[in-house]
């Protein structure tokens, strides 16, 4: 049996006045998410703790089965989803071009030199390339104002703290050992203070800088560091899951994590091309990603989330027409809460979940909805996913048995039989 999963990024929410106490799924106009919750088991999944809000990346590693002492952290996904290839004994680092001014330490004025210009970065680079305390420095170009901060060395450790507050009108962090007392660590920060400082005071007297003062922009004077990571060491989807994948989606973040997990990834420009790409892949398990839901509600506007829920409804009778199929597992939720009010970022309530499939226990909510989906059948937490995916599609292994090696949640058919 084939698994599609539908992804409504951010799909959770909060209820607004604006929509008359309604969160922005209650409130739109969505006639096939509903049909389909009326054929579904339906429920609600607490996507990794309740009340603890997490992003996109972290949200995948859990909800595709892996065990988050095992997450490389954000910024390794999005290294990988710039093409880049890890080595074995390096740390990495995400870092962005930005604006600075001294001010009893350094103050940020933009975190991200949105307008500063390939050429600018071309001029700007050349001297980033440095060895401090016997550890090598590396600046790579990723996208934008973005660029990836490549340390090695002998000792070098990943297990240090971000320099990048996350929000402008902040001091610049110093790097600090991160969740460890490792004298590597403590080392890799040092020598990272080190070379963010020297970059400061070679950045602030370039030319391209005194140039963009003169046209009175702000200049690109600090290399902002976070979410430092190292080559990670996790199974295959393949061979954690059983099923052969593939991520069908339209952003660099749904790349990287193809490439972290090992499984395909297709490039779809509108999600009614996603569609039909799920519905005609020979992947046993199908990610259909959609990032509308989840950009809306960071507008913080919930007219403009109801308006992207209404959109992707009406590209879903594709879907809905082969929600019968007896040969196919179709689950549709969401990886987070996203908030289309308020300060929060994402946050930690649970979301809806719909399973539809010949062996789920239809139930009778005739909505897809927040508060519709809590009179559902189903409480489960983002772990549980793959396994009752496995479980729904006839391929969950039984805990007593111990063919091959080791011990495996699906039904293998690579076993090696008795030989005579």
């Amino acid at each position: 049996m084939k698994t599609i999963m539908l992804l409504l990024d951010g799909l959770g929410d909060r209820p607004h006045k604006e929509l008359g106490g309604k969160t922005p799924l209650e409130y739109a106009s969505t006639p096939n998410l509903d049909l389909l919750s009326t054929v579904a088991e339906t429920g609600m999944m607490i996507p990794w703790v309740q009340g603890r809000p997490i992003g996109t990346d972290v949200a995948h590693f859990i909800l595709f089965g892996y065990d988050m002492k095992d997450f490389p952290g954000r910024g390794i996904i999005n290294v990988l989803s710039s093409g880049f290839e890890l080595k074995q004994d390096s740390a990495y680092l995400l870092c962005t071009w930005s604006s600075v001014e001294e001010k009893e330490g350094l103050l940020i004025k933009e975190r991200w030199a949105k307008d500063l210009s390939l050429d600018e970065i071309e001029q700007l680079k050349t001297d980033l390339c440095m060895e401090i305390d016997g550890l090598e420095f590396k600046w790579h170009y990723s996208h934008g104002p973005h660029g990836i901060i490549e340390i090695s060395g002998e000792n070098v450790s990943h297990e240090i703290s971000d320099s990048d507050p996350f929000y402008e009108d902040k001091f610049v962090l110093r790097v600090e050992p991160y969740e460890t007392d490792s004298e590597n660590a403590k080392h890799t920060a040092t020598a990272l203070n080190k070379y963010l400082r020297e970059v400061y005071m070679m950045l602030k007297d370039h030319d391209v800088n005194h140039k963009r003062i003169e046209a009175g922009k702000l200049p690109a004077n600090f290399l902002l560091s976070k979410w430092s990571g190292k080559k990670p060491d996790i199974d295959s989807f393949k061979e954690l899951n059983g099923m052969s994948s593939v991520i069908i989606g339209n952003s660099e973040l749904m790349g990287g994590l193809a490439k972290l997990f090992s499984m395909d990834y297709i490039e779809y420009s509108d999600l009614s091309e996603g569609i039909d790409s799920a519905l005609e892949s020979d992947c046993e398990y199908v990610h259909l990603h959609t990032k509308d839901t989840d950009e809306a509600a960071h507008t913080k506007n919930p007219i403009n989330k109801v308006h992207a829920l209404e959109e992707i409804d009406k590209k879903l009778s594709r879907l809905v027409d082969n929600s019968q199929n007896e040969e196919l597992l179709l689950v549709v939720t969401g990886d987070h809460t996203t908030p289309s009010s308020g300060p929060l970022i994402h946050s930690g309530e649970a979301v809806p979940i719909m399973f539809i499939g010949k062996n789920v226990r239809v139930d009778d909510v005739d909505s897809f909805g927040e508060r519709s989906c809590a009179k559902g059948s189903i409480r489960m937490n983002g772990k549980d996913l793959m396994q009752m995916m496995l479980n729904y599609s006839d391929k969950a292994q039984f805990y007593n048995l111990r063919p091959g090696t080791k011990k495996l949640r699906y039904i293998s058919d690579t076993l090696r039989k008795f030989e005579l």
